[in-house]
């Protein structure tokens, strides 16, 4: 159960930076024309990337978990996904700081990735509280606890990826591509998960 629950790093992760990355359509060879994808919608990007660039390594460190103690088990849990949390918290306040993207339907497009984030945050804050209730001395209780944890927390893989309206968006999916903090999110000698 633990470990189901750690694999959550990896959810988290591809919900926080799945919209810098170039892994939907591009156009090939073609450009776009300077309105579509002027310096603004880069800096934009860059400013997006960059505030998720600082969250990758909570998003991706595993919990410190001691199975062996129950306290110490639910403890460190309650901790991870409190950093979570605030994690998510500090990436939606730094999309809603960078402000609407300056492209067509661009307002649209952030909001629904700031919506995601926060139903995200608030069931990974449910999840986290539903834990720190749990009774460690009773045995069926601290299963059925973390069970309840396991539950609240696969919620997440229900919603849609917060990111589909950036990368469905031509002219951000550009601007992800040329903002220089989000080639480094992709750049893989920076990425916080060995490749080996």
């Amino acid at each position: 159960m633990l470990r189901r629950l750690a694999a959550f790093a990896v959810l988290a992760l591809s919900l926080g930076l799945a919209g810098c990355g170039s892994d939907s359509p591009s156009t090939s060879g073609g450009t776009s024309t300077p309105a579509a994808s002027g310096g603004d919608a880069v800096a934009w990007a860059d400013k997006v990337c960059s505030t998720v660039a600082p969250e990758r390594d909570a998003l991706t460190t595993p919990p410190n978990i001691d199975p062996t103690d129950p306290a110490k088990a639910r403890d460190g849990m309650v901790t991870y996904l409190d950093t979570i949390v605030k994690a998510l918290d500090r990436m939606v306040g730094g999309i809603k700081s960078a402000g609407a993207p300056p492209v067509a339907d661009g307002e649209t497009a952030a909001k629904r990735v700031v919506d995601t984030l926060e139903e995200a945050k608030a069931t990974v804050t449910t999840a986290k509280d539903n834990l720190a209730k749990v009774d460690v001395t009773d045995p069926a209780a601290f299963q059925a606890g973390f069970t309840q944890v396991g539950q609240d927390l696969q919620k997440l893989s229900d919603m849609e990826d917060p990111t589909k309206g950036l990368r469905g968006n031509r002219e951000l999916n550009e601007a992800f591509e040329k903002a220089e903090s989000c080639k480094a999110l992709q750049d893989p000698t920076t990425s916080a998960t060995p490749t080996s």
